[in-house]
C-alpha cells in the first residue's frame, strides 16, 4: 500500500512521468496500489482497498489552478482541488467538466449528421475511411444525427463525440461521457438501424471499425465502463 502526499514530487514506490508542462502522471509499481492521500500531514483520502485497487494517478494544471485525479478505476475518477498553499478538497467530476473541461462554453444539441463542417468536427484518415473528431467548441446537451437522438443525454456529460465513415458510408457514432447515475466513464458505440440509432455490442463495434481500419483490434475492448445497464434502465424512468 503507499501513502501519497499529493504536494510531493517523488515518492517510493510511484514513478512520475511528466507528459506536458500541466500533466503529471503516478504509476505504482507493480504488486502496489495507492491507499492513502495525504496533504503534508493530513489525510486527504482513504481508499476502499475492498472495492478499488487503484494504481494511476495524475497531477494536473489548468490555468492557475492545480488538481489531482485518482483513478480508483480508469472508470472512476476521484478529483481533489488545491485551495491554498497545503489545502485540497474533494471536487465531484460534473464541477470539473463544468469548470475546466468545458469552462465556459454554452451548452447546446450537436448534431453529428454534421461532420463534414470544420467548425465542429476534425477529420483524419481512418484506414479506408474517415474518422471525425468534435472539436469541443461546446457543451454538447444532447448528441442527434439528422434529428434522430444517438443515445440518452439523461444524466450524460459528453467528454468525446468521434463519427467513423466508412468507404461506402456506413457510420457508426461512438460517444465518450462521464455518467451522473453512477459517476463512472462510459464508451459506447452506435449505428443506424431501421431509422434508429441503436447502442451496438462492442464485438459488432470492433467489427464495423476493423473492417474500415485493420488498425483497430478485433478484441479491443475499453479500460472504462463499454455499457451499463443502469444507464439505460435510468434513461427510460
Amino acid at each position: 500500500d503507499v501513502v501519497l502526499d499529493v504536494l510531493a514530487t517523488s515518492c517510493e514506490n510511484v514513478v512520475f512521468h511528466t507528459l506536458d508542462s500541466n500533466t503529471t502522471e503516478l504509476l505504482v509499481k507493480d504488486g502496489f496500489r495507492f491507499k492513502t492521500l495525504k496533504v503534508g500531514d493530513k489525510t486527504l483520502f482513504n481508499v476502499d482497498t475492498s472495492k478499488h485497487t487503484p494504481v494511476q494517478a495524475f497531477k494536473l494544471k489548468h490555468e492557475s489552478d492545480e488538481w489531482f485525479k485518482l483513478n480508483l478505476h480508469p472508470a472512476q475518477p476521484k478529483m481533489f482541488k488545491k485551495k491554498g498553499d497545503k489545502e485540497y478538497s474533494e471536487v465531484k467530476f460534473e464541477t470539473y467538466y463544468d469548470d475546466v473541461l468545458f469552462k465556459g462554453k454554452s451548452a447546446k444539441e450537436l448534431d453529428a449528421s454534421k461532420f463534414d463542417d470544420a467548425a465542429l468536427f476534425t477529420p483524419s484518415a481512418f484506414g479506408t475511411g474517415r474518422k471525425y473528431t468534435f472539436k469541443k467548441e461546446f457543451k454538447p446537451s444532447k448528441v442527434t444525427f439528422d434529428k434522430k437522438d444517438v443515445g440518452k443525454p439523461n444524466n450524460a456529460k459528453y467528454l468525446d463525440v468521434f463519427v467513423y465513415v466508412s468507404a461506402d458510408s456506413k457510420k457508426v457514432v461512438r460517444l465518450d461521457y462521464f455518467y451522473t447515475g453512477d459517476s463512472r466513464l462510459k464508451e459506447t458505440y452506435f449505428e443506424l438501424k431501421d431509422d434508429k440509432w441503436v447502442q451496438m455490442s462492442q464485438s459488432d463495434a470492433n467489427k464495423a471499425l476493423n473492417a474500415m481500419d485493420s488498425s483497430w483490434l478485433a478484441d479491443y475492448k475499453p479500460v472504462v465502463d463499454k455499457f451499463s445497464p443502469l444507464a439505460v434502465f435510468a434513461s427510460v424512468l
